[in-house]
């Protein structure tokens, strides 16, 4: 009788035992299950998050990279149009990994001379004038695959550098356009530096690093108030009247902005110094100082660009 008794105590203490440790697995395996669900809901958008963030500033850094080695060519064939310089502009198509969990890497899209690009010069003076059309001048444009950091597309279009969100577009860095004050007052400079990016047309997904090779190729006097004509026996500089900047491109508000801030910068009035006219896909900026000569220069250097779009 005590023999049956002590057994039973003996298996009652045997199954407590089982039964503690089948609660302390499920406690664990409950707080595995939380912790996952924690890190999931508050700490992976973060990471995710951060990694966008830090991939989109390596990318604003390749593509201002990338405008300065076009800047730094065009300057180049102007002063010896016989030069032929390469530089290499690698872009980051994809980010980091996100911590702890694979198979996450950011990445985007790159858009080559797919974008609307151009420009029309129109110069009124006492000679000739002048009119021409550059179309297709060339654009590089970067759009990342984001999911919880705001989407920036970084555009390089017209010899800008444009950063378009929801919508809206600013521009970054500055183009070879620049309006200044005369050596007199009664002067004003314009000067158009374009550059030309001629490549294959196309569109690359990609998250790892993509390269483009710029090479300088020509250069090309567009017009040139200094240059003295012979009329007869007469030596003399063209007197321009008025001059009309028309920019084809997506990101109107951009333009506009800029041409507004030169304008105002060189203390000119709207209306009758200057008019600017934005249309759905251009910005014409029409120069027309009263009282005052327009010193014009435009000049066109063409830059190969080659990519791994096929």
């Amino acid at each position: 009788m005590k023999k049956r008794f002590f057994e039973s105590i003996s298996s009652f203490y045997k199954s407590e035992s089982g039964i503690a440790a089948a609660v302390a697995a499920a406690l664990l395996l409950g707080i595995i299950v939380v912790s996952m669900t924690t890190i999931q809901v508050q700490y992976v958008p973060v990471w995710k998050e951060d990694a966008e963030y830090a991939h989109m500033s390596d990318v604003w850094q390749d593509m201002s990279r990338f405008k300065s080695n076009v800047d730094i060519l065009a300057a180049g064939i102007e002063m010896n149009p016989n030069s032929r310089i390469t530089l290499n502009s690698p872009i980051q198509m994809g980010g980091s990994d996100v911590p702890f969990i694979g198979g996450m890497k950011t990445g985007g899209t790159l858009t080559v001379n797919n974008a609307i690009s151009g420009m029309l010069i129109e110069v009124n003076d006492d000679m000739s004038g002048y009119n021409s059309s550059l179309s297709d001048i060339g654009s590089v444009s970067y759009r990342p695959t984001n999911i919880h950091s705001v989407e920036e597309t970084y555009c390089y279009e017209n010899g800008a550098l444009i950063v378009t969100q929801n919508g809206r577009s600013v521009m970054k860095l500055f183009p070879g356009i620049v309006l200044e004050d005369g050596a007199g007052i009664a002067s004003v400079n314009l000067s158009a530096r374009i550059a030309t990016l001629e490549g294959t047309r196309g569109v690359m997904a990609s998250n790892s690093i993509e390269n483009i090779r710029l090479t300088s190729q020509d250069f090309i006097s567009i017009y040139d108030s200094e240059q003295e004509y012979t009329s007869g026996n007469t030596t003399k500089k063209a007197n321009v009247t008025s001059v009309d900047l028309t920019i084809y491109t997506e990101n109107t508000e951009a333009w506009k902005k800029y041409f507004e801030d030169s304008a105002n910068e060189t203390h000119l009035q709207e209306g009758t110094d200057y008019n600017i006219t934005k249309e759905d896909y251009s910005v014409k900026f029409s120069l027309f100082p009263e009282n005052k000569t327009i010193n014009f220069k435009a000049y066109n250097a063409i830059i190969k660009m080659k990519t791994e779009i096929q």
